[in-house]
């Protein structure tokens, strides 16, 4: 288990606790009282107890909600969120169940044979669902495969499910790792790239076309390496130098209203939503790498992510929501809307007082001590808790319910849905932060390591 290295402002914000002397030693305050570093141990252990439950039960909601139905065209495709509707999968939460299935076996949720077979039944439906140019639809239908909802054809979706089958053959190898390379390479990216300005599309429906460009820096940046790691992708690096020389515009740091504290200028995303610093993460290790550039990716997510934390903390004294125990602005639902609700800096925020707690627990990695306080205290509302850990997002309301009266009509909201990508990214960034597995199993293929050699990483 990885070693925690921040203990004291924890116990000070949770518990109140008197902290260790400045020296780290601990103080006994009387013959009858337990030591402040037992005091200090015991509520660590608790909010990494709370941590490591939220991860089970994501686990749970992937191994539980996926179609298993022997000879189904539909075995191994993962719910799009959970009570919705049930026969909706999304190929985004195929992949992040994937990638689930090696922690679920190193973490004695289920045995090695049960995720093979869970593995290769998943990669026999995707190699016989519908594709158009090696690419997925968004949604499918759970039993079927076939296309739901007239969705897109998506590339991130189809980015995220190629990440997680990358996981699983790293780790299962043989069969498994051959069939996932084949699924790999009938993935035309050049067809997906707009060669007027060398971007990405952002998606694409049969009936009408492409539409949009990935011309932000955002979630996107796992597509960049997988492409460029494909040997019958052409356009090299174009594509992450063209993004690069666009989020040259878009840098800027954060200063603390509430608390003066400067954050460091870094790449932000269009909406500041939290989870566009997490989900290439997840799977790629910026941590021992640097671009072309010198752009230190995990840096950058870390002071998003700080930044994202002070926004929450700065507008406290105007939803309730907001605190230094519950903070992470975020995608996911709200009360009356499914949003990227996001922070400052980013060119066009919104926010309402709807806290998503994937996005602090998924900043482990970035803000460990931050994160566990949110996990404890997320914890400890009885509203947030379902079956599959806490529910997607909350809401309590503006301070003053003149400052927001649509809001204040709506709430105290607690969801009572989980979704898959939101379970996936909190499930992957637990287990990096106590193994770092997902990260060892990416970054040791092949295709990977292609891909980024191609851009130009260079190891520190």
């Amino acid at each position: 288990m990885k070693k925690i290295s921040i203990w004291i402002p924890l116990i000070t914000v949770i518990s109140g606790c008197t902290p260790l002397t400045s020296e780290g030693s601990s103080i006994l305050l009387s013959s009858e009282e337990p030591s402040v570093s037992s005091s200090i141990d015991e509520t660590m252990q608790s909010a990494l107890n709370a941590l490591y439950e939220e991860q089970e039960k994501s686990f749970d909601f992937f191994w539980e909600t996926t179609t298993t139905t022997p000879g189904s065209p539909g075995f191994g495709l993962s719910r799009d969120r959970w009570p919705g509707n049930p026969s909706i999968a999304s190929i985004a939460s195929v992949g992040f169940a994937l990638a689930a299935i090696p922690s679920g076996v190193e973490q004695g949720l289920i045995t090695f044979q049960e995720g093979y077979d869970r593995v290769l039944g998943t990669l026999t439906t995707l190699q016989n669902m519908t594709r158009v140019h090696g690419f997925y639809y968004h949604w499918v239908n759970m039993a079927t495969g076939a296309r739901e909802w007239n969705s897109e054809v998506s590339i991130i979706d189809t980015g995220l499910m190629l990440a997680g089958a990358i996981v699983a053959a790293e780790y299962f190898q043989g069969e498994i790792a051959s069939v996932v390379d084949d699924i790999y390479l009938s993935v035309d990216w050049d067809w997906y790239v707009n060669p007027s300005i060398y971007m990405f599309y952002m998606g694409y429906k049969p009936e009408t076309g492409f539409f949009g460009a990935w011309d932000h820096v955002a979630e996107q940046l796992l597509l960049y390496i997988l492409a460029a790691g494909n040997p019958n992708f052409t356009y090299g690096n174009r594509l992450y130098n063209r993004i690069k020389f666009v989020a040259a515009n878009f840098k800027k740091g954060y200063t603390s209203t509430t608390t003066g504290e400067v954050v460091p200028e870094f790449i932000y995303s269009y909406d500041g939503s939290l989870f566009q610093h997490q989900f290439s993460h997840a799977f790629i290790d910026f941590r021992t790498m640097l671009d072309y550039q010198g752009t230190d990716w995990f840096e950058n997510a870390r002071r998003a992510t700080r930044a994202n934390y002070l926004y929450s903390l700065d507008f406290a004294d105007r939803y309730q929501t907001y605190s230094e125990v519950s903070w992470g602005i975020s995608a996911g639902d709200g009360p009356n809307e499914y949003r990227a609700y996001g922070a400052q800096p980013a060119k066009n925020n919104v926010h309402n007082g709807t806290i998503v707690p994937y996005a602090a627990v998924a900043s482990i990695n970035y803000l460990e001590q931050e994160s566990l306080q949110a996990v404890a205290h997320y914890a400890t509302l009885d509203d947030l808790q379902t079956q599959y850990g806490f529910a997607d997002a909350y809401n309590l309301g503006p301070v003053d319910d003149a400052y927001n009266p649509t809001i204040a009509n709506l709430t105290p909201w607690f969801d009572f849905h989980v979704l898959g990508i939101d379970k996936g990214i909190s499930l992957l960034m637990i287990e990096n932060y106590r193994s770092e597995l997902i990260w060892q199993l990416t970054m040791q293929n092949e295709r990977i390591q292609s891909g980024l050699s191609a851009l130009g990483f260079v190891n520190r």
